[in-house]
């Protein structure tokens, strides 16, 4: 069986975290025997309009070789204009089978009268089968193009790289890992920070965007540590010197930093939101607000800083032993069966 992977999101030295699950993905599927995998990628980078548009050529032009070589599968990772390759493909080869994973909110791109979001649902009748990060995020694909065979399976944890590391000193009360985003929440974090106004507390960031300058400006007032770009190494580090994850995302089909704390024994506090809440169970594991407000945030986090260690032992120990179909291992696992059905069919 020959499968090609392609993403227009991959890891690089400005984004190393952006698409690392593809390149995992990729880095297991290429030792399972019978499959021969290959990928066409295309790194995410910091680019304006214009930059997009040329790098976007520039896949294209490096996809093109590919048409001549025969593939039985191909794995779109995001539903974007990049879909077009495969769907060319398709057009050319029609015995391949054709696997979209959704890991946002790209689906909203087929939404609409726009040339593009018409062009993405046209050429969508030729996927042979979607997955989705969420159950929400499934029902929104259903609901925009139509599928034929479907799957909710995340990205998937490495769990090599994303462990406990017994006897780690905690060194910050809260961590946020994301883009500095509305969208991701950081501004209710912020916003939270200021309700609090503590500087006991100790909060840590990891990320970048927008929002930056606004949190090292809070490092003025408060107990803050920052974080940009920093490697696997460090961040298994950062995860286990931390209490507890915070992450009040407007919008996220999963966010595989949650599984990533709880693989570290972290638990979570969460926005009520698609794959957030699908990860953490209400005061099991972790706490799903009931509001996404920076006031309910800063409620919780008052909550829980009064438990004590054997309140703490509990959810820890429970995050721990949560979400074992969510790692790469199975996650991979799972891909492989999928593969092996689609081209049993043809």
């Amino acid at each position: 069986m020959r499968l090609l992977i392609i993403s227009n999101m991959y890891p690089s030295i400005a984004k190393p975290y952006s698409g690392i699950f593809v390149k995992n993905q990729f880095e297991f599927l290429k030792k399972v025997d019978g499959i021969t995998t290959s990928i066409i990628y295309m790194e995410r980078t910091f680019t304006g309009k214009f930059g997009s548009i040329i790098k976007y050529l520039n896949f294209y032009l490096r996809f093109f070789p590919y048409l001549f070589k025969k593939y039985d599968i191909i794995h779109v990772h995001f539903f974007t204009v990049h879909f077009f390759m495969a769907y060319f493909y398709k057009t050319l080869r029609p015995k391949t089978k054709i696997i979209v994973t959704f890991h946002g909110p790209e689906i909203y791109e087929a939404e609409g009268n726009g040339l593009i979001a018409k062009l993405l649902r046209f050429t969508s009748k030729k996927i042979d089968y979607c997955i989705a990060v969420g159950n929400n995020q499934l029902n929104v694909i259903k609901q925009i193009i139509r599928t034929k065979e479907s799957k909710v399976l995340c990205a998937g944890i490495d769990k090599t790289k994303f462990y406990k590391i017994e006897g780690s000193k905690k060194e910050y009360d809260f961590l946020y890992i994301g883009s500095f985003y509305s969208m991701k929440g950081v501004d209710v974090v912020i916003d939270a920070i200021k309700i609090l106004d503590d500087k006991n507390i100790r909060f840590c960031f990891v990320g970048s965007g927008e929002y930056l300058e606004e949190i090292k400006k809070l490092q003025e007032n408060y107990n803050i540590s920052l974080f940009l770009n920093i490697d696997h190494d460090k961040l298994v580090e950062v995860y286990n010197k931390a209490k507890y994850l915070i992450l009040p995302s407007r919008f996220d089909a999963f966010g595989l930093v949650i599984t990533e704390a709880m693989y570290c024994g972290v638990p979570a506090i969460v926005a009520p939101t698609g794959g957030l809440k699908e990860q953490v169970t209400d005061n099991y594991n972790g706490w799903i607000l009931k509001e996404n407000t920076p006031q309910q945030l800063a409620s919780k986090i008052k909550e829980v800083q009064k438990q004590n260690e054997s309140e703490y032992k509990f959810f820890s120990e429970n995050a721990l032993n949560s979400n074992a179909d969510k790692s790469l291992e199975y996650v991979c696992n799972e891909l492989v069966s999928i593969y092996k059905n689609l081209y049993a069919s043809n």
